[in-house]
């Protein structure tokens, strides 16, 4: 019989927009249709969730989880809900303690009994695990057996032992699940002996995992991550109580990677990243998948996979690894052939204005297109180097690229790997205190684009250099 994680599914827990009602009802059915089996509502942004989490729900708002939760239990969708009053929270205090309960028991009432108490991205001090771990010692007895609690602690990262992991381990309600984000905050890789080794932190308390992935919120915006879910382990299903994966802004575009990580996640030992993803861009996509497919190829690179890795990155390799000009003719009507196509993308949404995919992608897919057009200038130029080129023609193809490539590099949308990226790159040192790791938080010179301009610059120069 196949391994498979236990819990499986998606916490909304970005910072920015949160998801509409309707984009929520189409994920809970997304995850049913895929066997996951949880959603948890924990939007950052979302301010009676955080700033302003003393203040109830209306009853609209009610009636939405209520209807959530209703949704869920008919498509074997487990409805989570999150609230997250570290901010300015008393853990203590009589009064905080009633607006916290007064908070969550109309959604108990509601047939809610799933309840996660996030306590991260708050500052850490001396003595919060014990405040902490007394809050929800409390919220077990009032909430009842019956409800399952989840905690996101305030030390969310690593793999190594610290006093707050460890008084949080010997005070915590057993039946408390833990989460955890893996080795770092959005972890290119997760393994079982990084489970092993934050269970042992918490005293054997497996974890559950929040799986950064494909999220892209805050530094992240400029990007969609439609790359397939990687980096995990398969032993993951011994080690972990489930794994949550928090999505983009974006829900739509979203449910490419985590159907991806659905397969994974339904049977690690089986998965293959590649044959999942192109199954799920189809699924998605439909009639278009296949500009569909140009789009996510150039979008596939995030914090799980190297800019290098991108299929147009492999053509321009191609091109610079040419031994004859049989070879680089060959690697340039490749490139040609990739790039017309996701050129040609944008046009299959072009009248689709009431499709909420489109809509997502459509700054994306604009931006595709001014991309490959620069990239087809490039080889235009290469083409066109030779003898018998007129030095006037010559110039003109090469301001093509050079204003093209300025405009691009001014763009606020990622395709084809990014100029510059920043990711949220927190680990822990050696002793557990907080650190950053430059090499994961930092990704610069990753486009393919601009690889391919600087080599149709350079072929140019050396032309030019030929006839001075």
């Amino acid at each position: 019989m196949a391994r498979s994680v236990p819990v499986r599914g998606v916490i909304e827990g970005f910072y920015g927009p949160p998801w509409s009602r309707a984009a929520r009802h189409a994920i809970v059915d997304f995850l049913g249709e895929h066997q996951m089996n949880a959603y948890v509502y924990a939007p950052k942004s979302d301010a009676k969730h955080r700033e302003r989490w003393r203040e109830p729900y209306d009853a609209d708002e009610a009636a939405h989880f209520r209807a959530l939760a209703e949704q869920g239990s008919a498509t074997g969708v487990r409805f989570g809900f999150a609230i997250s009053p570290g901010l300015d929270m008393e853990y203590g205090g009589a009064d905080d303690r009633r607006a916290l309960l007064a908070k969550l028991t109309p959604l108990l009432d509601d047939g809610v009994d799933w309840f996660v108490l996030a306590l991260d991205d708050i500052p850490a001090r001396p003595g919060l695990a014990a405040e902490q771990t007394g809050l929800c010692r409390w919220l077990v007895e009032e909430l009842g057996g019956s409800v399952r609690l989840t905690l996101v602690p305030t030390e969310y990262v690593g793999t190594h032992p610290t006093p707050y992991l460890a008084e949080l381990a010997d005070q915590l309600p057993a039946a408390v699940d833990v989460m955890w984000t893996g080795p770092t905050v959005c972890s290119p890789t997760i393994t079982a002996a990084d489970a092993r080794a934050w269970a042992t932190a918490l005293g054997g308390r497996p974890p559950l995992v929040w799986d950064n992935y494909p999220v892209n919120d805050a530094s992240m915006e400029r990007s969609l991550h439609l790359g397939p879910y990687r980096g995990r382990d398969p032993d993951l299903a011994d080690e972990v109580a489930g794994v949550l994966c928090n999505p983009m802004i974006q829900p739509y575009s979203s449910m490419i990677a985590l159907a991806t990580a659905a397969d994974f996640l339904i049977d690690p030992d089986s998965y293959e990243p590649d044959q999942s993803w192109r199954r799920a861009v189809s699924a998605v996509g439909g009639g278009r998948a296949e500009p569909l497919a140009a789009l996510a190829e150039a979008c596939a690179h995030s914090p799980l996979s190297s800019p290098r890795d991108l299929e147009l990155h492999r053509l321009v390799d191609a091109l610079e690894g040419a031994a004859s000009a049989d070879d680089t003719y060959v690697a340039r009507r490749a490139l040609h052939d990739s790039l017309a196509e996701a050129r040609a993308a944008r046009e299959a949404w072009s009248e689709a204005t009431d499709d909420p995919l489109g809509v997502e992608i459509a700054p994306w897919l604009a931006q595709l297109r001014r991309e490959a057009d620069v990239g087809l200038a490039a080889l235009r130029l290469l083409a066109a180097l030779g003898p018998e080129l007129d030095p006037q023609d010559a110039m003109l193809h090469a301001f093509a690229v050079v204003f093209g490539w300025d405009s691009l590099r001014r763009a606020n949308r990622v395709v084809f790997g990014p100029r510059f990226a920043v990711y949220a790159a927190v680990v822990q040192l050696r002793d557990g205190a907080p650190g950053v790791d430059p090499d994961l938080a930092v990704v610069e010179d990753g486009s393919a684009i601009d690889r391919l301009c600087r080599i149709a610059l350079a072929g140019y120069r050396n032309w030019v250099d030929e006839r001075r």
